[in-house]
């Protein structure tokens, strides 16, 4: 690139000189056809006063003319040259400087600009995404190596071998269910239309999944308060399954022995809106910016029964859906996640 803008610069140098040397001809003539006393002939070899006045004067403007292109073309090209080079390295912290007053130009170096940004943040997510990845599979299978290890001790038990042997089982499902969930959210994010639609009974799915976590909340003593209108739904059956599984687990997740959840389903404004209302813990505003972040927990106590991607996947679901989910929480008080489709 370097060599290339030498080269265009000569070039450029060489078209004013031979635009003064034109010109200069031209007065020359012009001169000598109108008969100006001080122009002798056009094989003068001294030039009258005026006329080299009129040379310098050219060649100045020649100067500038070349100087401004230079700066205002060459250098951006040269400083955006540079940062490619930069960006090619994996340095995306660029600092471009002055920005040419061309409009092309100008454009051209915001657009790459933002371009650094944007690929600054996804490094920044990748790293992020690993770090949070390695962290998650790690932590199950140390705990699963140590109990491994612990039933090649001599002298156990039949209650302590049990012990370790559904712990290392408990590891290997949360192993299953991260490589799953972190497949399937790659797969729904490179997805931009859903496939394999159809239309079946959103109150009926949701009765299954609310029967389907029976087990949980009949173990907490939790208090079904379910009100669903028989609506029919053009969608995806087994991934809008899964939103109601995951939402209404984690309110059975978050909610105190004995405490309440109600579950709404209706038709209202031309759109259908779900709704799981906990009187749980409930979550702090900094928690309810982040909860849809892939690996995010707001309660670390809860790390041994997630992994942070629950909600990640519902929000996919539901925006390929062309549906909104939303939240609204208060510490100690409860959450309510809502899901409007249309």
């Amino acid at each position: 690139m370097k060599n290339r803008t030498v080269k265009l610069r000569i070039v450029f140098s060489l078209i004013m000189l031979s635009v003064v040397f034109l010109l200069s001809i031209t007065v020359l003539i012009a001169y000598y056809f109108l008969g100006y006393s001080y122009i002798y002939s056009p094989l003068t070899p001294t030039l009258s006063k005026g006329f080299i006045r009129f040379l310098i004067f050219a060649g100045a403007i020649g100067w500038l003319i070349e100087w401004y292109i230079n700066k205002k073309i060459f250098q951006p090209i040269k400083v955006l040259n540079q940062s490619m080079k930069e960006v090619a390295k994996g340095n995306f912290d660029l600092d471009f400087g002055e920005k040419s007053n061309i409009s092309e130009i100008r454009e051209m170096m915001s657009y790459f600009e933002l371009m650094t940004k944007e690929l600054s943040n996804i490094e920044v997510f990748r790293n992020d995404f690993v770090n949070s990845v390695s962290h998650e599979f790690k932590t199950p299978l140390t705990a699963i190596e140590g109990y491994a290890t612990l039933l090649q001790s001599e002298g156990l038990s039949d209650e302590e071998r049990q012990k370790y042997v559904t712990s290392i089982i408990n590891g290997t499902k949360r192993l299953s269910n991260l490589a799953t969930n972190i497949l399937k959210l790659s797969r729904l994010e490179n997805q931009e239309l859903l496939l394999e639609k159809s239309k079946f009974n959103l109150a009926e799915q949701i009765r299954t999944a609310t029967l389907t976590l029976e087990r949980e909340w009949s173990a907490k003593e939790i208090e079904l308060d379910i009100e669903l209108e028989e609506i029919h739904y053009n969608g995806n059956h087994d991934l809008l399954f899964q939103v109601w599984m995951n939402l209404i687990h984690n309110a059975v997740k978050f909610t105190p022995y004995g405490g309440e959840i109600k579950i709404s389903l209706k038709y209202e404004n031309q759109k259908t809106i779900f709704q799981v209302i906990d009187n749980g813990a409930g979550m702090t505003i900094e928690a309810r910016k982040h909860i849809f972040d892939k690996f995010y927990q707001s309660d670390k106590s809860q790390n041994s029964e997630g992994n942070g991607l629950g909600l990640p996947l519902v929000r996919r679901i539901i925006s390929l859906h062309e549906g909104m989910i939303d939240v609204k929480s208060t510490v100690d008080v409860g959450s309510t996640f809502t899901v409007t489709l249309v």
